[in-house]
């Protein structure tokens, strides 16, 4: 289960920051305890966040002028985080009904290899499974 604590780590963010990470946490968490695997946890970040040490290539929250991923990356908005996933079985388990189903989208298993990008921002193409 990931944590809104771990989610922020102890970076600032606000009332709107915080309840759509909440509600973003939700819908992972329950995706997560469908799984019939146990989650790995990330060495460097000792949490499901994947990531690196010191918090460069953050797949948590990132804050406004973080230079990790895109400039309008829904990371900045708490609607996405990056599961750590180093063997894939994540993403070889989820397939689009189940993301439908829990209100979320990922980026393509391609473009993120090690985590599983999930965000409750729909992409402009509005497939579950998108290319960032």
């Amino acid at each position: 289960m990931i944590t809104i604590e771990q989610y922020f780590g102890g970076k600032p963010h606000d009332e709107a920051q915080s309840a759509a990470a909440a509600d973003l946490l939700e819908r992972v968490n329950d995706l997560l305890a469908e799984c019939p695997f146990l989650s790995e946890t990330d060495p460097d970040t000792g949490t499901q966040i994947s990531g690196s040490r010191g918090g460069s290539g953050d797949g948590g929250f990132r804050l406004p002028l973080s230079t990790t991923g895109s400039a309008k990356s829904s990371h900045k908005e708490a609607r996405a985080v990056d599961v750590f996933d180093p063997h894939g079985e994540l993403d070889q388990y989820i397939d689009d009904a189940m993301l439908e189903k829990h209100g979320l989208y990922r980026e393509a298993p391609t473009a993120t290899v090690g985590w599983c990008h999930l965000t409750t921002r729909a992409p402009h193409s509005l497939k579950r499974t998108f290319q960032p």
